[in-house]
């Protein structure tokens, strides 16, 4: 029940950010590693965040998200065993440091819960490196990691970002 106040409270703080400026919604698709290579296939997720400007060179604020690894399907000549989607949402504070008008880098930390039965999150860090394509399109590389009690989640992506950027600031 906790679970799902979390969840509906940050669907709430996500849709009073939407008409903010500095609003940005990214996705992302990758691959497993470590811990999760073998119970994991592919990863999926999507991020809200708003990015409040410290000056030219840094930005940062809150972001809330949600990550789906699909299960992997293990099969024999004689016993098929499926295994269990694993998934998490994401409450973190991010920090982006703009090196020229095209690059940043920087990275998120905070807390994952977990969704999935048995799952119960833990801390999350994001560490970014992104390209501005357009004043409002970049697209990031970044590491996932969520240390939970018996392991560690460790993902790669690729993500594109929608920046809905503030009237006063462009990066181009």
């Amino acid at each position: 029940m906790n679970k799902y106040f979390i969840l509906l409270f940050a669907l709430c703080l996500s849709t009073g950010i939407f008409a903010q400026e500095g609003f940005k919604f990214g996705i992302q698709g990758g691959i497993p590693l470590d811990d999760y290579n073998e119970a994991v296939s592919v990863v999926l997720g999507a991020d809200f965040s708003y990015m409040y400007p410290l000056g030219e060179v840094v930005d940062v604020g809150p972001a809330v998200g949600f990550i789906h690894g699909f299960a992997e399907t293990f099969q024999t000549t004689i016993i098929r065993e499926e295994q269990e989607a694993v998934q998490f949402l994401p409450l973190s504070a991010g920090v982006r440091f703009w090196t020229s008008n095209y690059f940043s880098f920087g990275g998120n930390v905070g807390y994952a819960m977990g969704i999935n039965e048995g799952n119960e999150g833990g801390l999350y860090y994001r560490p970014t490196i992104a390209y501005l394509m357009s004043s409002s399109v970049e697209v990031n590389f970044s590491y996932t990691g969520i240390d939970t009690e018996e392991t560690t989640w460790s993902t790669v992506t690729l993500g594109i970002v929608y920046n809905f950027e503030p009237k006063y600031r462009t990066r181009r």
